[in-house]
């Protein structure tokens, strides 16, 4: 927590004491591409003073069955998943209660309109689980209609006709997209049923006024040099998009948003 608003603290003097451009666009996912090389160099150091790998293990965790994480950038959550792939993490083999080790994911869909973005997870899983062939990887924007999931874990398989996922998982996703609330409801639409479930970790807006100032101020140099705008409205966008609310936990100040959804009820 003291980390965390350190770093705000010193963002935001060196933001007003540089002055912030208001010029910058609502839509800056372009930014992606530019800094996909250093972003995870850039990001490392923060991430793990406030925490936010044990919370990327919780939630990947959580995902079962047909998985498909969009804005999926370089992969930073792949080495969290349970995955169901022969020969990685003890898959395939009678534990000492006598049963085959089954993982809970059974296919993975990764989405993402960065190539850059989706050239580094892509890398980086086959560095992880080399040989492994049960991960898509597609690139575009999760605004438009997903790929139904694939026939098997085999990426060359082809895709189930009439089929959805079981499971949607997105890690700081909305602040980049120009249209969160459009984004949620295709998610939405991308459910299998009413059982199927979209597990989000945002950052937006926070509990505290101060905190949203620092953010407001620091909102155009931060999504100019990172390509997100992190003072979105997370609550108003998740009550907008007619999804079910499961949980909503928050944490950093209420900066930190952790989000189950589940299908809208008709």
């Amino acid at each position: 927590m003291s980390s965390y608003s350190a770093y705000l603290y010193v963002s935001y003097k060196r933001a007003v004491a540089a002055g912030v451009s208001d010029s910058v666009p609502a839509d800056v996912s372009d930014r992606y591409n530019t800094i996909a090389p250093d972003f995870d160099s850039s990001v490392n150091l923060m991430e793990a003073l406030m925490g936010m790998n044990k919370l990327r293990r919780q939630l990947a965790q959580q995902a079962t069955g047909d998985v498909c994480e969009v804005s999926i950038g370089t992969g930073r959550n792949l080495t969290f998943y349970d995955w169901d792939f022969s020969g990685v993490n003890g898959v395939g083999r009678v534990g000492s209660d006598h049963r085959i080790k089954r993982g809970k994911v059974k296919s993975f869909t990764a989405v993402d309109k960065s190539p850059e973005m989706l050239g580094i997870a892509h890398d980086k899983f086959f560095k992880e689980y080399p040989g492994i062939l049960g991960i898509r990887w597609v690139i575009q924007d999760a605004s438009d209609p997903l790929p139904t999931p694939p026939k098997s874990a085999n990426e060359r398989g082809g895709n189930k006709r009439g089929k959805k996922y079981d499971t949607i998982v997105q890690t700081m996703g909305l602040c980049s997209t120009p249209d969160p609330v459009g984004l949620l409801k295709n998610l939405g639409r991308s459910l299998e049923d009413e059982d199927s479930r979209i597990l989000l970790l945002e950052h937006g807006r926070g509990t505290w006024n101060f905190i949203n100032t620092m953010l407001d101020n620091l909102a155009p140099q931060h999504a100019a040099h990172f390509g997100c705008w992190w003072n979105k409205d997370i609550g108003k966008i998740v009550e907008q998009s007619g999804l079910e609310v499961v949980t909503i936990k928050r944490k950093h100040l209420g900066t930190t948003w952790w989000i189950e959804l589940r299908p809208g009820k008709s």
